[in-house]
């Protein structure tokens, strides 16, 4: 029987050994270090990619804002065909209709009826179509009750257009600047009003004053009072809610937001309270349950009050979650959202 021999390792063997060990530990430790720098710049990287995402997001809404605000005057059916009207003064006031396929070339297709109602653009108008590529078109004449505000609309492009048809209640008074909107068969008027009797003699307040119609502008409800106001806008929003957004104060630095959920039986008023920017033509875009209350502001000087002097204003919103009860602070648009 041969004994089993106990071998001892040498000091060399132990060193060996140890620096073996030593050196995986420092390669574990690298690897691990190597895992952590990717962790880490695969998280910066993310987070920069969020933070690109949302400053992009945020330009983004303020482009898409500043490009609906500056073409809300623009014309346009579902082929993206544009229309304009134009008065033509020969005889009696002609009030011609416009059709172009590129904005730049226009060709005449159509003329509103107007049977010799005297009536000037200076007086006020509104053209809109709809996602069924109905025109709709409202005027002021001199007819029923004097300035009278008269409707037609066109089902073949602007080709031809029906009778006018008058909207406004048969009472004296100075009309002018009718905004237009509608929703298939609903069609919503507002219209600015100035009575020549006071209400103490019987006559109706001042203001502006809305008329809306069930049966696509066939017949028109009663007239209704809103408010005293000017340079308002009127469309519908979310809900088929009838938004109307127009100035006030003394000021005119204060906008007001009239809305109605039961097509314009019923009213509810808010106001941004007093701003710090005189406000004229406001704009309402509703997105997301938010209401954006969009306007072209100017911070008056004594300057500003001299004869001859223009006032430079600026594109401005503010914004709110609780349909106008309270609002945002002012944010200006970029710079290329100036007004001349």
């Amino acid at each position: 029987i041969i004994p089993k021999q106990n071998k001892k390792r040498s000091c060399s063997d132990m060193n060996k050994l140890g620096k073996t060990v030593a050196f995986e530990k420092q390669g574990d430790n690298m690897e691990l270090l190597k895992k952590s720098k990717i962790t880490i710049a695969i998280t910066l990287s993310l987070i920069g990619c969020l933070l690109i995402l949302f400053f992009s997001s945020c330009g983004g809404e303020s482009e898409l804002f500043l490009e609906q605000y500056e073409r809300r005057n623009a014309i346009k059916d579902n082929e993206g065909n544009q229309y304009k009207v134009v008065y033509e003064s020969k005889d009696r006031c002609d009030i011609c209709v416009y059709k172009s396929t590129d904005g730049q070339n226009w060709n005449k297709i159509g003329t509103i009826p107007s049977h010799g109602y005297e009536g000037y653009k200076v007086w006020g108008y509104s053209l809109t179509c709809e996602d069924n590529n109905i025109l709709s078109f409202v005027y002021v004449g001199i007819g029923k009750g004097g300035k009278t505000i008269y409707f037609s609309k066109s089902l073949d492009n602007g080709s031809t257009w029906t009778e006018p048809v008058a909207v406004n209640d048969d009472i004296q008074a100075q009309r002018s600047y009718p905004k237009i909107t509608s929703k298939g068969e609903n069609i919503f008027i507002a219209w600015l009003e100035e009575n020549e009797r006071s209400s103490i003699e019987g006559g109706k307040p001042s203001g502006i004053y809305f008329s809306s119609s069930s049966d696509g502008g066939r017949s028109w409800n009663e007239n209704s009072w809103i408010r005293e106001g000017e340079d308002f806008w009127i469309t519908v929003v979310e809900n088929e809610t009838i938004c109307l957004t127009y100035v006030g104060g003394k000021m005119q630095n204060i906008g007001y937001l009239s809305y109605s959920r039961d097509r314009g039986k019923n009213w509810q008023t808010e106001t941004t309270g007093e701003l710090s920017t005189m406000v004229r033509e406001p704009y309402t875009i509703v997105k997301n349950g938010l209401i954006y209350l969009i306007f072209q502001g100017t911070i008056p000087t004594t300057v500003h009050f001299r004869p001859g002097t223009s006032l430079n204003h600026q594109v401005y919103y503010l914004k709110s979650a609780d349909r106008g009860k309270s609002w945002s602070r002012i944010i200006r648009l970029r710079e290329k959202g100036v007004i001349k």
